[in-house]
């Protein structure tokens, strides 16, 4: 009998040889898994042109300021073996005027936001400054978020050090993936402060943005939220910088977003602990994307009252 249950569990045992075809196998799965994930992740995150489309085929008084008539200067930032190009956009009072420095969305060129950028400098009379990411627009590079985050450094310090303006009455604005870029420009430029005594930004607007990127993808697919945390690169964690941040915020979020739902910007507030001053601005019927347009007025006046109720303190 014992012979015979031996004979039985022989059988379905695995020798060595057998456990290390298993294991290879798994292990080759898995990369090849993660490999496709991060493929995907990485087409759906940066699109820096939209069905070809790029900032030279874009219709009249989207690809320049100069076709708006507005005053600015081009900006061109070399770092990290790359060139970074942009625009800034300046007020005629623009040594004193108060800058924005809006850092984009993941898809699309930055001549796509110069309607926006026409309204923000009309409307909330501030210098307005806005430079692509490498890979979009005319910045050479490939864009990850490592890259990202180093572009958004190297924004920082050219406005800090290269602009004439108000060096203390600069703020970070950044919608959807900029918010995530926004928030961490404005950590390190913050944590730099305290130990070289150098200005800071004066204050933050994250926009539709994420807590996230795993958050983003888990709320499309259940499967991809258990693998999210193992096999994703463009995590883009801004939940875990904005406790961090201690000059004041405004959140602006949309109750229509058809691609980040609300709610994580809630989370972003709430997690918020350290800030001087937060401020809330929802749009009910906004989308994603041009919530500004729904009620300009109410859009950029709010964007101007937090700038100017920052500067009276």
């Amino acid at each position: 009998m014992n012979q015979r249950l031996n004979n039985i569990i022989g059988q379905f045992s695995v020798q060595p040889a057998q456990l290390k075809q298993i294991a290879k196998r798994i292990f080759l799965y898995f990369g090849c898994l993660t490999l496709v994930v991060n493929l995907l992740e990485w087409k759906l995150l940066y699109l820096p042109s939209i069905d070809g489309q790029f900032a030279h085929m874009n219709h009249p008084f989207f690809k320049s300021p100069q076709e708006r008539n507005l005053p600015f200067e081009d900006i061109e930032i070399q770092h990290d073996g790359i060139v970074l190009k942009g625009w800034f956009i300046k007020q005629q009072n623009y040594q004193t005027a108060p800058t924005v420095v809006f850092f984009h969305e993941n898809a699309g060129n930055i001549g796509w936001r110069l309607e926006y950028a026409h309204q923000y400098y009309d409307r909330v009379k501030c210098n307005f400054v806005i430079v692509a990411y490498r890979g979009y627009t005319y910045s050479t590079g490939t864009p990850h978020q490592n890259g990202i985050q180093k572009d958004a450094i190297a924004i920082t310090n050219y406005v800090f050090n290269n602009l004439n303006i108000d060096k203390t009455n600069i703020f970070a604005h950044g919608r959807s993936l900029g918010g995530a870029v926004a928030t961490y420009a404005f950590y390190q430029r913050q944590e730099n402060a305290k130990e070289t005594g150098e200005m800071q930004y004066k204050g933050l607007i994250i926009e539709n943005s994420f807590t996230k990127v795993a958050d983003v993808v888990s709320n499309m697919n259940g499967f991809f939220k258990i693998l999210s945390s193992f096999i994703m690169f463009n995590t883009w964690k801004t939940i875990e910088l904005i406790p961090k941040i201690q000059n004041p915020i405004l959140f602006i979020s949309s109750g229509q977003d058809e691609v980040i739902p609300h709610q994580q910007m809630h989370k972003l507030s709430q997690a918020a602990q350290n800030t001087s001053q937060k401020f809330h601005y929802h749009i009910p019927q906004g989308d994603h994307n041009s919530n500004w347009n729904y009620n300009r007025n109410e859009y950029f006046g709010t964007i101007e009252k937090f700038i100017n109720s920052i500067n009276q303190l």
